[in-house]
């Protein structure tokens, strides 16, 4: 019990710890819980017009949850720089439009994982009404799995070489990654225990055009079937020549667009015990430091036994 009741204590203590730390803007690092929906901006879908990658295709009822995790390292004046990974699935549908699109009647969802280091401005605690306000930007990569569903399976797209990739001599069948340029701008507000509740927009600049598994024009239907099967041949082509759409040599993508998605949501920022000049935590009631380097507290003594109770084992 004594145990449990130094543990609630010094918790109580750490948080007006953590408060005298960040006055004196020492280097610190936070740990990142990422929640966030997504929207994808690619051939499918969106507006009833031409398909684009950018903020005027935006197909509301195709969003989707994103999820993930992260660590940065924060210095003084409001710079910090980190690593974040993430996991949502895109999704788009050329039901969605009533534009010439809905003739394709093409629809894909993406499973995306993206793992990104960025450079992150955050406005400091002093400046009035801009207190909180930050902007980033950085680089990663995105490792994405585009399916299509048919009788309630879904299949891998890529495998499938809808245009024509499993059967034409000029063509390889595109990577199952790409690089991306995250950015974006958001808003912190500071809680009382030092932790910091996020909200923004983040985009992501992909360089593929094969995030939603179309890009190019359609090839030869039989060949497709040929080689690869009847699904692939009708997730090739599932318009029945509406529209006069599907044609051999036909536009189904384009080509001059990657595919970008962009995220909205919230970040927690969960500061962690240790600086580069030492424990994040001093100047305490327990002198230099209320936690030890290997992750104990101070020792206790019961039954004229001395142990350590670890925090970090």
């Amino acid at each position: 019990m004594r145990k449990y009741f130094l543990l609630l204590l010094v918790a109580t203590i750490s948080s007006s710890c953590f408060a005298q730390q960040h006055s004196k803007q020492r280097p610190f690092w936070t740990a990142e819980i990422l929640l966030s929906s997504s929207t994808f901006l690619s051939d499918l879908g969106g507006k009833n017009f031409y398909g684009s990658n950018d903020m005027r295709d935006i197909d509301f009822k195709n969003t989707r949850y994103a999820l993930g995790t992260g660590i940065s390292y924060n210095y003084a004046r409001g710079f910090s720089f980190g690593l974040n990974a993430f996991y949502t699935r895109l999704s788009a549908d050329d039901g969605e439009t009533t534009w010439d699109r809905s003739y394709r009647n093409l629809h894909v969802r993406t499973d995306l994982i993206e793992a990104a280091f960025k450079l992150e401005y955050t406005v400091p605690q002093n400046s009035g009404l801009l207190r909180g306000f930050y902007i980033n930007a950085g680089s990663g990569i995105a490792f994405f799995t585009p399916k299509a569903e048919v009788n309630g399976i879904w299949y891998d797209l890529r495998s499938l070489g809808t245009e024509g990739q499993l059967v034409d001599p000029f063509q390889i069948p595109y990577p199952k990654f790409s690089l991306i340029i995250p950015f974006g701008v958001g808003k912190k507000f500071y809680l009382p225990n030092g932790t910091t509740l996020g909200i923004g927009l983040s985009m992501r600049k992909s360089f593929t055009d094969y995030l939603d598994d179309v890009s190019g024009s359609y090839f030869d239907n039989d060949l497709i079937r040929a080689k690869s099967g009847g699904i692939a041949a009708y997730l090739a082509d599932p318009s029945e020549g509406e529209g006069g759409v599907g044609t051999t040599g036909g536009i189904r993508g384009n080509p001059k667009n990657n595919d970008n998605y962009f995220l909205t949501g919230f970040k927690i920022e969960i500061p962690l015990g240790m600086s580069r000049g030492g424990n994040f935590n001093t100047s305490c009631s327990f002198g230099g430091s209320w936690i030890n380097k290997n992750g104990s507290l101070p020792k206790i003594r019961k039954g004229g036994k001395t142990s350590k109770i670890k925090l970090f084992k």
